[in-house]
């Protein structure tokens, strides 16, 4: 057996002892708390990678990690889930669901749709302000939050408690902001 192929079987088994849930095999896998790509990006999307994303992972040396689901085929191997039709119908169960389900009073959250300024395909791609996650289509957000009814920035934070994304609600648990947290000036 040469020295490469050793050091390979080593990393695979480190790696599959620090994520039991996933194999340590190229393959499909899920993003768990323990792997070691959480957080990082993909490299066909530039999207981060979240808990309960399904992957393709290749172990390498280097180690490749690609989302592979209808929404983020960045592996190749799954077919994409934006069609026309399934568009136009995500985006009016998303419209229903914010009918029935306003955000409070007071505050301006937007649902990200395709075109939306924060989706756009930078690398990095644009993150939330508390959570560093990538912003994702459909998912909704404060825009400004510190003059949410009169954006100024651009700064954009995840309030989707129903996807797990309570950003914003978390950030001014503590109270109303004081300080513009993209430009620093005193606010009111």
């Amino acid at each position: 057996m040469t020295d490469n192929e050793l050091i390979r079987r080593f990393e695979r088994g480190r790696r599959r002892g620090r994520d039991p849930v996933n194999t340590g095999r190229d393959g499909e896998a899920v993003t768990t708390a323990d792997s070691v790509w959480l957080a990082d990006f993909c490299e066909e999307c530039g999207h981060t990678f979240r808990q309960g994303d399904r992957v393709l992972v290749r172990y390498g040396p280097p180690l490749t990690v690609l989302h592979h689901t209808a929404a983020l085929p960045c592996s190749g191997l799954v077919a994409g889930g934006n069609t026309t039709g399934a568009d136009d119908r995500t985006q009016a169960f998303h419209q229903a669901l914010d009918t029935a389900n306003p955000p409070p009073a007071g505050m301006s959250a937007v649902r990200l749709a395709h075109g939306h300024p924060l989706l756009v395909s930078v690398r990095p791609r644009l993150h939330c302000a508390f959570c560093s996650k990538t912003f994702r289509p459909y998912e909704m957000a404060v825009v400004c939050p510190c003059s949410p009814d009169d954006p100024k920035c651009g700064l954009g934070v995840h309030r989707d408690p129903g996807r797990g994304n309570d950003c914003y609600d978390a950030w001014v648990a503590n109270g109303v902001l004081v300080r513009c947290p993209t430009t620093f000036e005193k606010l009111r």
